[in-house]
């Protein structure tokens, strides 16, 4: 969860968790998995890590994983509550990446910027300040997810301060600029596609009220979360079936993985 949602999130002790920030993390393990399939003790540096939702998920999914987290809102608060709840863990949070390169003494596995480069206005120099990190190698794998489509572009993505959205053609652009070769690339959530859409309609018409995300405001029941989740996994799961057979599904988030040139 963005730390923009979390502080909506915690004023609420009846909201949950998101069934599509549940389904992205199955969806991120699945590519991790695929990526480095004989790594079971990975080095990821997760960057813009919000409310490390996702290291703690894929810590439990992969105990043997160190996990960097940094994120540029933490607050001291913050900071100290994710450092003694992970005290027993390999996860170490970070709010400034030159904090993290202090304490990482080792080759990174993976980077992970996971809905992150939208937030930047310069995603290009973003970029490339972190690939000129001499902790990467030519095996580092670069993991970015980010919203698709511009024309859907919609009030939601200004209560989170987006500057954009992306799709592959653009991703690409952007990644290859920056330094990066693609490794692959694609969509995912292809069921989110309609949704969106009518919200982008209903908006050219209505303006929207909301100041905050349907993220943060999530307070279905458990049985509604998983029917969710679940649905969403299927999404993805067919959307790679597809893939196998090179057709390219398309879907409301867009991701590319990539590797430094050498």
């Amino acid at each position: 969860m963005d730390l923009t949602e979390l502080s909506e999130h915690q004023k609420d002790a009846s909201l949950s968790r998101h069934p599509w920030e549940k389904a992205r993390l199955a969806f991120v393990l699945k590519k991790i998995k695929k990526h480095i399939p004989n790594n079971d003790s990975p080095v990821i540096l997760d960057i813009g890590c919000g409310d490390t939702f996702v290291a703690e998920g894929l810590h439990d999914k992969m105990p043997n994983a160190i996990i960097f987290c940094v994120d540029i809102a933490f607050t001291d608060d913050q900071m100290l509550y994710y450092s003694e709840k992970y005290n027993n863990k390999n996860i170490y949070v970070f709010n400034s990446l030159e904090n993290a390169l202090t304490k990482i003494n080792t080759d990174i596995t993976f980077v992970l910027a996971l809905d992150v480069m939208e937030h930047v206005e310069n995603d290009m120099a973003f970029l490339r300040n972190i690939i000129s990190i001499d902790l990467f190698t030519k095996d580092t794998q670069f993991f970015i997810t980010v919203p698709a489509f511009q024309r859907l572009f919609t009030n939601h993505d200004i209560i989170l301060g987006h500057y954009r959205r992306y799709n592959n053609k653009t991703l690409e652009k952007v990644t290859t600029q920056a330094g990066l070769k693609t490794v692959f690339k694609g969509y995912f959530f292809t069921s989110l596609l309609l949704p969106r859409f009518l919200i982008k309609l209903k908006e050219m018409f209505i303006k929207p009220k909301n100041s905050t995300t349907q993220v943060a405001e999530w307070r279905s029941s458990a049985f509604v979360t998983s029917v969710f989740k679940n649905t969403l996994i299927f999404d993805f799961m067919l959307s790679t079936f597809l893939e196998n057979f090179h057709l390219k599904p398309i879907g409301l988030s867009n991701y590319i993985i990539c590797k430094k040139h050498v």
